[in-house]
């Protein structure tokens, strides 16, 4: 069961089509980690659907059978169940348009497709993603904990309560679970992370630590900078209504 789910050698055939195409990458919409740390098989399935239609579709040149046999190539698949595989990827792909996206590794989603991962390690695999989803395209981002955690869940907006998270993600946001979650990212995920007197915190997959804290604390400055303004024509407006009520003095008074 869930055999095509595992990664296979490329053929020599596959070689002469294009030797440097070789997906590294699988880009999905956040929205199919839902549910991962309950059912992450029946995910990690979505995501193969999701991924080979989304690399099917893009192929021009061919009949169905060679455009599906050159996806699998590409993303390194077996070539299985042609006609259910695009049916359900079809589904998938319509349902999550405009989407924020995430990048998962060729081989990863087939790693935690293993009964023996534990919740924790389950749990950083969606943190990571989830963070993946909120840098996106960008070299840093900032975010705060209920972005972080909605994202787990699957979501795509910030939540206001842990109520509007499933069960098993509301467990991770115990701060001993999320501080041990983004210790784990940092020190073998390759996240970049700050969160120094600000409120929330800024990450970074691109950027190292010193380039993000001047990042941080320049957007620290010009917030600094926009309460003063702020404090500032705030108190000029309340002078200047005051002086607006005082009485005038008139010519023949004085």
């Amino acid at each position: 069961m869930f055999n095509f789910l595992k990664a296979s050698t490329p053929s020599s055939q596959a070689k002469k089509i294009d030797p440097t195409s070789k997906a590294e990458y699988i880009n999905i919409p956040i929205q199919l980690l839902s549910g991962f740390l309950e059912d992450s098989r029946s995910s990690i399935r979505n995501i193969y659907y999701y991924s080979l239609y989304a690399a099917f579709i893009k192929i021009a040149i061919g009949s169905t059978k060679e455009r599906y046999r050159e996806a699998c190539q590409w993303l390194n698949f077996q070539e299985l169940d042609r006609e259910e595989n695009l049916q359900r990827g079809k589904i998938l792909y319509d349902r999550f348009k405009q989407a924020p996206m995430t990048g998962i590794e060729r081989n990863l989603y087939s790693e935690y497709n293993r009964p023996e991962k534990s919740d924790f390690e389950k749990a950083c695999f969606l943190a990571y993603h989830a963070m993946k989803s909120i840098v996106g395209n960008k070299n840093f981002q900032k975010a705060d904990n209920k972005l972080l955690w909605a994202r787990m869940d699957g979501q795509v907006k910030t939540i206001r309560d842990i109520t509007e998270l499933s069960e098993p993600v509301r467990f991770f946001t115990q701060e001993y679970q999320t501080l041990k979650i983004k210790r784990e990212l940092q020190e073998n995920w390759g996240l970049v992370y700050y969160a120094q007197q600000t409120r929330g915190f800024y990450v970074s997959f691109r950027l190292d630590l010193k380039a993000l804290i001047v990042e941080a604390m320049k957007r620290k400055r010009k917030s600094v900078e926009k309460q003063r303004l702020n404090k500032l024509r705030s108190l000029e407006t309340e002078v200047s209504s005051e002086l607006n009520k005082k009485p005038r003095v008139s010519k023949t008074e004085q």
